[in-house]
């Protein structure tokens, strides 16, 4: 059974620091081709998250400067995480009570990463080319 470990392990873990800027933010999400960040504090625990949106109608839309605004300001709660030992199903399931299209990944209480609604969706096809593979070679014997 494929679980959150599986799927984040080996890979950078995408994060700023409480301290920074929405602008640092942004730049560091463009810069990674990333959606939305986890916003960590000076003893590495989670304190936010900041997406694309948080961007659009925090900063933008409220007319502030991106380089003065505090991450602090504009991120959001994290209203759900992700256990390393869940699946894809459960982080699935977790998406859409919360209406979120990324869950912060945990190891207990260790930050661990972001999991991302195409992280789900790689995992899916994979475990479906999977199954259609061996279903084609069982017809084909």
């Amino acid at each position: 059974m494929t679980t959150i470990r599986h799927v984040v392990c080996n890979r950078e873990s995408y994060f700023v620091r409480d301290t920074a800027t929405a602008f640092d933010a942004a730049d560091y999400m463009a810069a990674r081709n990333i959606g939305a960040v986890c916003v960590l504090d000076a003893e590495d625990k989670l304190c936010g998250i900041f997406s694309e949106r948080d961007l659009l109608k925090r900063v933008i839309v409220a007319h502030l400067d991106p380089a003065n605004v505090p991450i602090r300001q504009v991120m959001s709660e994290p209203r759900a995480v992700i256990d390393c030992a869940e699946t894809p199903h459960e982080a699935l399931e977790r998406m859409e009570q919360i209406g979120s299209r990324h869950l912060p990944v945990v190891d207990g209480e260790k930050f661990v990463g972001m999991l991302s609604m195409r992280d789900i969706m790689r995992v899916e096809i994979s475990e479906q080319g999977a199954e259609l593979q061996l279903l084609h070679e069982y017809i084909s014997h």
